[in-house]
C-alpha cells in the first residue's frame, strides 16, 4: 500500500493534470496571502500617500506657474459656485482639503496666506449655504449673500495676485502684437 500511494505521487509529480496545477497554485497564493497579505495592504497603503506627496511636490514645486495655477482654479471654482445649477456643480471642489502649500517663502508668503485664506473662506461659504443646493433634481437656489460673499473672496484673491508680481506692468514701448 506504501509503495502504490508513493507511485502515484510520483506519477502526480512527473505528470500533472491542468486542473492539479490549478489547485497548486490557488493552495500556494492562498498561503502567500494568509503569511504576508496583511503586511503587503499595509505597506502599499502606508507608502501611496507619500508616493503621491513625492510626486506633487516634484510637479508642484511652490513655483510661479504653481501661484498662478492656484489663483486660475480657484476662480474657476469660484465661477462654477456663482453659476451653479444643481449640487454636483456647486460641490465640485472641496474646500476643505483643496488649497495645500508644500512651500512658503519669503517672496511668496503673503500670496500663499491668502490662497489659503480664501479656500478656508469657500469652505465656510460652501458648508454656509448647502441647504440651498442640496436637492438631487432640483436647480440651486443660490441667495445673493452667498454670491456677494464669494465675489469678496474673488476680490481679495485678485488684490494679492495683482500685489504678488505674478503679472509684469506692461510697457507703453512694447506692442501688443495685435495691429
Amino acid at each position: 500500500m506504501k509503495n502504490l500511494l508513493i507511485k502515484n505521487f510520483y506519477k502526480l509529480i512527473r505528470n500533472p493534470s491542468n486542473v492539479q496545477v490549478l489547485l497548486l497554485t490557488v493552495i500556494v497564493l492562498l498561503i502567500i496571502y494568509i503569511l504576508f497579505g496583511n503586511q503587503i495592504f499595509n505597506t502599499a497603503k502606508d507608502n501611496l500617500e507619500t508616493t503621491l506627496k513625492n510626486r506633487n511636490e516634484r510637479e508642484f514645486s511652490g513655483d510661479i506657474d504653481v501661484e498662478a495655477w492656484q489663483y486660475s482654479w480657484i476662480r474657476t471654482g469660484i465661477i462654477n459656485m456663482k453659476n451653479a445649477q444643481g449640487p454636483a456643480q456647486w460641490r465640485a471642489i472641496n474646500w476643505e482639503k483643496g488649497c495645500f502649500s508644500r512651500r512658503i517663502t519669503k517672496w511668496n508668503e503673503i500670496y500663499q496666506n491668502t490662497i489659503q485664506d480664501s479656500c478656508e473662506k469657500l469652505n465656510d461659504i460652501q458648508k454656509k449655504f448647502d441647504e440651498y443646493c442640496l436637492g438631487v433634481n432640483e436647480n440651486c437656489k443660490i441667495p445673493k449673500e452667498a454670491i456677494l460673499e464669494l465675489s469678496k473672496v474673488m476680490s481679495n484673491l485678485e488684490k494679492a495676485f495683482s500685489n504678488a508680481g505674478f503679472v509684469l506692468p506692461y510697457n507703453e514701448y512694447e506692442g501688443t502684437g495685435i495691429d
